[in-house]
């Protein structure tokens, strides 16, 4: 009799288990750009005087929506023993202090300044779109319903940067010298 009522117990348990994962609304691009982002710090190898201030950044220029995206997912998380916080840069100073700097489609024209200035720093610049790698290091694409990314190579190790051969294997692309449109 016990083991029926176990049984049960494990039966309910499972069914509210299931409606639970089930009523779950689907992520959003953001947080799946979002989460992409958070996951390419555990990939990309920085040199040890990119941490002067110990903590890892993830800078963003982007809308509300996806920076709340970027907030749910580093909140309470660490890299490599740093505790991860995000940033608006602002300033080509404030830039220079990122890890990784994200720029969003509708960003890119107040960003220019602020990608020139991250220019040859330690820091992984990944926006939006194909032609973004003519710009920076990652580049965000929509293939169907799915978000994938394409890497240049070069720049991220004239950034000092080392991307592990683990991320490129699940890129869309690698190009040594950017990707032609």
């Amino acid at each position: 009799m016990a083991i029926l009522k176990r049984a049960r117990l494990a039966a309910a348990m499972t069914l509210v288990a299931v409606a639970g994962a089930a009523a779950q609304p689907a992520p959003t691009e953001s947080d799946v750009k979002a989460a992409f982002l958070f996951n390419f710090a555990k990939y990309v190898e920085w040199p040890a005087s990119a941490f002067p201030k110990g903590d890892f950044r993830i800078c963003a220029l982007a809308d509300r929506a996806f920076l709340e995206s970027i907030d749910d997912i580093i909140a309470g998380e660490s890299i490599e023993g740093r505790p991860v916080s995000r940033q608006s840069p602002a300033t080509a100073d404030a830039v220079r202090t990122c890890h990784i700097l994200f720029v969003a489609r509708g960003e890119l024209g107040r960003a220019d300044a602020l990608l020139a200035a991250a220019k040859g720093a330690p820091t992984l610049t990944v926006g939006d779109g194909a032609d973004f790698l003519k710009r920076g290091m990652v580049a965000f694409v929509r293939e169907g319903d799915r978000v994938r990314f394409d890497v240049n190579v070069t720049e991220a190790q004239r950034a000092g940067l080392t991307i592990s051969s683990r991320l490129l294997r699940v890129a869309r692309r690698v190009s040594p010298a950017g990707i032609e449109p």
